[in-house]
């Protein structure tokens, strides 16, 4: 027996010994040749494998989107926008707040000088027996005839100014025009225009036009009244706080000029204010 029939002669034994079946060698054969090309098809089935010992596939690198830094990049550099647009503002608004502060800190500065400069007057005088004294230093050629004291008048007069005294500036005010109603012309009216003057100059915040309202009244119709270099003086201090310069001067250089022999504190009043600011 040669070689070869003897392989075939132990094959045939090897399946008969199986038992009876269809099951034939060249079966066998087959389901081995399926199964190594089904491992050949999964190592090809991943892309860049390139080594024949494994069957693991080899992991393509990842990275991540670049939409999606594009993205942040543009809401991060609007939200910094933003951001400079609010701390822009906040200076715009703290820069109004110290200009209103500095404002406020000027109006108070000025009343509180106002405030002082009617102490100053009160302390000086205001009271009825001086109230319609001639101006020294004036002609004399046109004094109105000397007013007539109406009766109640002295009285209310007297209760008006004792609000300017306590620092009743609101009920002064009102007191001082109910005088001038009921007395237009009577003895103390150049009086009571002269202080609805002073009290309008020392509200907060001062009402500087009905101030020049009443001072000039004062000058128009009593010309000759004690209390008319301290109206010019005051008219020459309120157009210099409205930033008339040459206005104010006109009025300063009035009281300095003409009542400089009166003995009137508005003179020397006068002089200091223009020596330290012209």
């Amino acid at each position: 027996m040669t070689r070869s029939t003897s392989f075939y002669t132990v094959g045939a034994l090897f399946v008969l010994a199986l038992g009876p079946g269809p099951v034939l060698a060249q079966d066998y054969i087959d389901v081995e040749a399926e199964r190594r090309g089904q491992q050949s098809t999964d190592i090809q089935t991943y892309p860049g494998n390139t080594d024949p010992n494994t069957t693991q596939p080899s992991q393509p690198a990842t990275s991540t989107p670049v939409g999606g830094d594009t993205g942040s990049a543009a809401n991060a550099g609007e939200l910094f926008y933003q951001l400079q647009l609010l701390q822009q503002e906040v200076m715009e608004l703290r820069g109004k707040v110290e200009e209103q502060e500095y404002q406020i800190r000027q109006l108070r500065e000025q009343s509180l000088e106002r405030y002082l400069d009617l102490d100053q007057r009160l302390k000086g005088g205001g009271a009825p027996a001086t109230a319609s004294t001639p101006t020294p230093g004036r002609p004399t050629g046109t004094t109105p005839a000397p007013q007539q004291e109406l009766p109640g008048e002295s009285d209310a007069y007297r209760a008006a100014y004792s609000l300017v005294r306590s620092q009743q500036f609101a009920d002064a005010v009102a007191a001082f025009r109910q005088f001038l109603v009921d007395y237009p012309g009577g003895k103390f009216a150049a009086n009571a225009h002269y202080w609805l003057g002073e009290l309008y100059l020392v509200q907060v915040p001062p009402d500087d036009e009905s101030a020049r309202r009443e001072f000039n009244l004062l000058i128009e119709q009593y010309p000759d009244n004690g209390k008319i270099p301290d109206a010019l003086y005051k008219l020459g201090k309120i157009y210099y706080d409205r930033g008339n310069r040459d206005r104010a001067r006109e009025y300063l250089d009035r009281v300095v000029n003409e009542f400089g022999d009166s003995g009137s504190s508005a003179v020397k009043l006068a002089q200091d204010f223009i020596s330290q600011n012209y």
